[in-house]
């Protein structure tokens, strides 16, 4: 008996650590009056990799990382019909303040928007 309840709650942790997720999406940028130079992981933001997109970071509110196992340097598939820049892998560096829930916020070089709007995005966990 003891196995087979094991054996549930194993295969319902990875259904949903499997799953998709939507969240409300926003941007920040790094250095003065933005985020600083410095991620959560401990990564320092090089300014020009970034400038060149080579850097597809993203921060997430706690509750993804507390209610949903995500981890710092987890990479995630995101998907959003309004805003096609944002489709693609991206790597999890960043949190966001504790009050914010359901969030993800993508790093993006000072003044680039990338046609950015607030809008909803579905990210899962690969």
């Amino acid at each position: 008996m003891r196995k087979l309840l094991f054996a549930i709650s194993f295969c319902c942790a990875l259904v949903l650590l499997s799953a998709t997720h939507s969240l409300k999406a926003t941007k920040y940028h790094p250095g003065r009056g933005g985020a600083g130079w410095v991620t959560a992981s401990g990564e320092r933001i090089d300014n020009y990799r970034l400038k060149r997109y080579e850097i597809k970071w993203v921060a997430l509110s706690h509750d993804m990382f507390r209610n949903h196992g995500y981890r710092l340097g987890d990479t995630i598939m995101v998907t959003c019909e309004r805003v096609p820049n944002l489709n693609g892998k991206w790597v999890v560096k960043d949190k966001m303040g504790p009050r914010l829930r359901n969030r993800i916020d993508f790093l993006l070089p000072l003044g680039d928007t990338i046609g950015f709007s607030t809008t909803t995005v579905e990210i899962e966990k690969l």
